[in-house]
């Protein structure tokens, strides 16, 4: 019982954030503790525990084998004593409840303030941040604990995380209504090439699977546009300068606007990744966070 009452105290916070910042003194600094008080838990938990926790270097703190497993246990205990404390205080009405979703740029542009928008016409006390990052890092910010939900597009499992919902994603083909394809109800990846095309760059999901389609069928393209920013490979369509790719909920909105149209593309290697709702295994989620969650599913669906 006494380890247990060690490890829920403030030590894991500092133990958390040295392991963050790779230093005492830059912990110190962000938790505004002195770095004698931080060095002095640190020490107390390896004497707890029998074992050092971090690997003291000229140029910094490396966690040690037995520090990797502390911090994804210190991560969850963290996680659900704030979802205690959360709920024992929105139960004496001191707080609403507060809820972290971490995203890509394509469903932050439009979906999700959607969503979010028309979820707090229904619960107006639950408040949001939302968070936007590469797509390889949603899933760390899920394992740190520095969001509840992510959405994002995925191919493979992920470790330590739970996937609540997924759904396939299939890549479609973006073109402005009056573009010459867009009388189409199904194109090949052949046909796109003959046009303009504005695509991401390779660490995205949707570019690796288009560049493993044009590489098995000996395609060769040179693209009018790459960029990392989604809004602009939108806007090359939009001003009828050529054609790009998205999943349909990325554009769902600009869709129904009139503003572009999505062709299903006929390469099977374009429908093979999926849309994942992800939360951190093991954790038990929050009354908020379980009910937006929900309200997420049921706004996936296609045609809503």
């Amino acid at each position: 019982m006494a380890a247990v009452h060690q490890l829920t105290s403030p030590s894991l916070r500092y133990f958390l954030e040295v392991a963050r910042c790779g230093s005492i003194s830059e912990a110190s600094l962000h938790l505004n503790v002195a770095t004698s008080a931080i060095s002095r838990q640190i020490t107390g938990l390896e004497d707890l525990l029998g074992t050092p926790l971090f690997e003291r270097r000229p140029r910094g703190m490396v966690l040690s084998a037995a520090g990797e497993l502390l911090t994804v246990y210190a991560r969850k205990v963290i996680l659900e004593t704030d979802r205690v404390l959360g709920e024992i205080e929105a139960l004496e009405g001191l707080q609403k409840g507060q809820v972290t979703i971490a995203t890509t740029e394509g469903f932050a542009m439009e979906f999700l303030p959607n969503v979010i928008s028309s979820y707090q016409k229904l619960f107006p006390i639950i408040h949001f941040k939302l968070e936007v990052y590469p797509p390889i890092k949603v899933s760390e910010a899920i394992r740190n604990g520095d969001a509840d939900i992510g959405i994002a597009f995925s191919l493979n499992p992920i470790a330590d995380i739970r996937v609540v919902h997924t759904q396939p994603a299939p890549i479609h083909a973006i073109v402005h209504p009056d573009h010459p394809l867009a009388s189409k109800n199904r194109i090949s990846i052949a046909q796109l090439l003959a046009y303009p095309i504005a695509i991401p760059y390779p660490n995205t999901t949707l570019r690796q699977l288009f560049d493993i389609c044009v590489s098995q069928q000996q395609l060769t393209y040179e693209p009018a546009l790459v960029s990392s920013y989604m809004s602009a490979l939108n806007q090359f369509v939009i001003n009828g300068a050529g054609v790009s790719l998205s999943g349909e909920i990325s554009v769902r909105q600009l869709i129904k606007n009139g503003r572009m149209k999505a062709i299903p593309i006929t390469d099977k290697a374009m429908g093979l990744r999926n849309i994942e709702l992800q939360v951190l295994a093991g954790r038990t989620l929050p009354k908020a966070v379980q009910s937006v969650l929900e309200f997420l599913i049921n706004q996936l669906e296609p045609n809503r």
